[in-house]
């Protein structure tokens, strides 16, 4: 899930390499965190014990942390992080079964992992009754099919529904978090903590997540790409389109009346208080920089238009209408097709549904193809990642 191999940082064969060691240690701090214990994780649901809670959630406000600022400076590239599509009605039902499955068993199947390792029958159980399960769920898929596919959303985020930036979602999940565990010591059967060090760990924690809000505030508005097609065509006088990825990306495609301009460029460019300006990059943090360098300088319409070129390629420049879309895909189609024309792309009508990104009509298309075509690679050098 994190981007190392992309960046260049483990080499073509890191991954397969890092992958046993962070295996391993996974399951070293789940058995050690007392997780591999069936009793232990139903004190969770007995409001007993809420080791599981503080566990997952510590692990979770330090990754998404550390990710958040590795990504700021440069280590890390966010943006390479493969981001899985939700599909609501779908999840919702696998969350019930996986929260029934948890409170029947005692064991999740990370947790039911580490118990059959350990050498507990329980663990094994569980781990016998989900090979059955994918074997169900592979053997009737073809009758759940038009369940699994329900309701999509796309590859969407929930800063990205709240309209919020990702700063504000990192702080307000730190403060549920830190909040939970304040409320665990009162809730739970008394346990011997270290207070000092635990009100030192939530001190970082509370500073790195404010720092975060601080850090993208002001990044959160956005022009999709529609509407930015819409104000080409309208030949504004007052606008500006600055594109930041690499030079080579910028030459082999580029929104038409883009520049090609670096941050470090953008102080230097004489720049009308009034303009408007659209930017887009290949990293967020380019972007966000960028943003905050225009509205130094006293530019207050600066927008950033969302998903970069990959909602550009995939409503703009080339629309694709399944062959059994709804009425309001096919309206919708005509007006992409329109623009698409006019921008020199290739609209594509009657493709199979398979062919259509999920999201594609609500703002969030992400697909392997889109994906290449916007980082100027090949096809077949993307790869689907993630779990």
């Amino acid at each position: 899930m994190t981007p190392l191999t992309e960046t260049g940082w483990l080499g073509p064969w890191g991954a397969l390499v890092a992958a046993p060691f962070i295996g391993v240690a996974f399951g070293w701090f789940l058995e050690r965190g007392g997780l591999g214990s069936a009793p232990k994780l139903a004190g969770q649901f007995y409001l007993t014990d809420l080791t599981v809670f503080k566990v997952m959630f510590s692990a979770l406000v330090t990754a998404m942390l550390g990710a958040f600022w590795l990504d700021r400076l440069g280590v890390l590239q966010l943006d390479l992080v493969y981001l899985p599509e939700t599909f609501v009605l779908p999840q919702a039902i696998g969350g019930i079964v996986f929260g029934a499955g948890f409170l029947v068993a005692g064991l999740c199947p990370g947790t039911s992992c580490v118990a059959a390792a350990a050498g507990r029958r329980d663990g094994l159980g569980v781990m016998a009754g989900m090979l059955i399960g994918v074997a169900i769920f592979n053997t009737a898929f073809e009758w759940i099919a038009p369940i699994y596919s329900a309701t999509p959303l796309g590859a969407v985020r929930l800063t990205d529904l709240a309209g919020t930036t990702r700063g504000a979602g990192i702080a307000a999940v730190t403060v549920i978090a830190l909040a939970g565990f304040a409320g665990a010591r009162h809730v739970e059967r008394p346990v011997h903590v270290r207070g000092r060090l635990h009100a030192a760990l939530a001190i970082v924690a509370a500073l790195l997540a404010t720092g975060a809000a601080i850090a993208e505030y002001g990044t959160d508005e956005v022009i999709s790409a529609p509407e930015l097609a819409d104000r080409i065509m309208s030949r504004a006088d007052d606008q500006r389109i600055f594109d930041l990825r690499s030079p080579g990306a910028f030459e082999q495609f580029h929104i038409p009346g883009a520049s090609h301009v670096t941050v470090a460029e953008l102080p230097q460019i004489p720049l009308a208080p009034q303009s408007s300006v659209v930017l887009y990059g290949d990293r967020r943090r380019t972007v966000i920089d960028a943003v905050r360098v225009l509205r130094s300088q006293g530019h207050r319409d600066v927008r950033v238009l969302r998903d970069g070129l990959y909602e550009w390629l995939a409503r703009v420049y080339e629309p694709r209408l399944a062959v059994d879309a709804t009425p309001a895909e096919r309206s919708e189609f005509e007006r992409a097709a329109s623009l698409s024309r006019f921008f020199g792309g290739v609209p594509l009508a009657g493709v199979p549904r398979g062919d259509v990104p999920q999201g594609y009509w609500n703002g969030h298309p992400r697909s392997d193809a889109l994906l290449a075509a916007a980082a100027g690679q090949s096809a077949a050098a993307i790869r689907r990642r993630g779990c």
